[in-house]
C-alpha cells in the first residue's frame, strides 16, 4: 500500500471502529447509538473525503439516524398507549426522561420515563396494576425500539461500506 492507500485504509478502520462502538450503543444504554455512527460517517467523508457518491450516501445515512431517533421515541410512547396510557402520561413519560437523562446518566433516561408513566398513570386510575400495565407497555415498546435501532444501525453501516468500497 502506497501513503495514500494506507492514509484512507487508517481512517476508514478508525471509523468503522466508531461505527462499531456506535451499534453496540443501540443496545446498550451506557454507549451513545446512532448519533456516535452518524458522527463516524462524517468523520470518513471529511478526513477521506467524500468523493462522487459521498455526499449522496452521507444525506441517506443522516435520514437513517432521524428515522431511528423517531422510531426510539415512537415505539415506546406507542407501546405504552397501547396498554392505554394517556396522553398525559406520555408527555410527563417524555419530560421526565429527558431530566432523568441529565440526572442520572445512562438509565436516567429510561427510568424518568418509567416514572411519567407509572405516576400519572396511577394518580389517574389509583390502580397500582393498571399503572404497571401501561408502564410495560413503555417497556415493551422501548425494547421494540432497541431492535429498530440495530437494524437501522446494521443498515448505516451498510450503506457507509457501499460509500467507503466506491471510493
Amino acid at each position: 500500500m502506497s501513503g495514500p492507500e494506507l492514509t484512507r485504509f487508517v481512517i476508514a478502520f478508525l471509523s468503522f471502529l466508531i461505527m462499531l462502538t456506535g451499534l453496540a450503543g443501540t443496545v446498550l444504554p451506557a454507549l451513545p447509538g446512532p448519533e456516535l455512527m452518524w458522527l463516524g460517517a462524517l468523520a470518513y467523508g471529511v478526513f477521506a473525503g467524500f468523493g462522487k457518491w459521498g455526499p449522496w450516501l452521507f444525506a441517506l445515512i443522516t435520514l437513517l439516524t432521524i428515522a431511528s431517533e423517531v422510531a426510539t421515541f415512537a415505539l415506546g410512547q406507542a407501546g405504552a398507549a397501547r396498554q392505554g396510557a394517556s396522553c398525559l402520561s406520555i408527555i410527563v413519560s417524555a419530560a421526565l426522561g429527558l431530566v432523568g437523562m441529565f440526572v442520572i446518566p445512562v438509565l436516567g433516561a429510561l427510568l424518568g420515563a418509567m416514572l411519567g408513566v407509572f405516576a400519572v398513570e396511577y394518580y389517574r386510575r389509583r390502580d397500582w396494576k393498571e399503572a404497571w400495565r401501561a408502564t410495560t407497555g413503555m417497556l415493551w415498546g422501548y425494547g421494540l425500539s432497541l431492535g429498530a435501532q440495530f437494524v437501522v444501525g446494521l443498515a448505516v453501516m451498510g450503506v457507509w461500506g457501499i460509500w467507503v468500497w466506491a471510493g
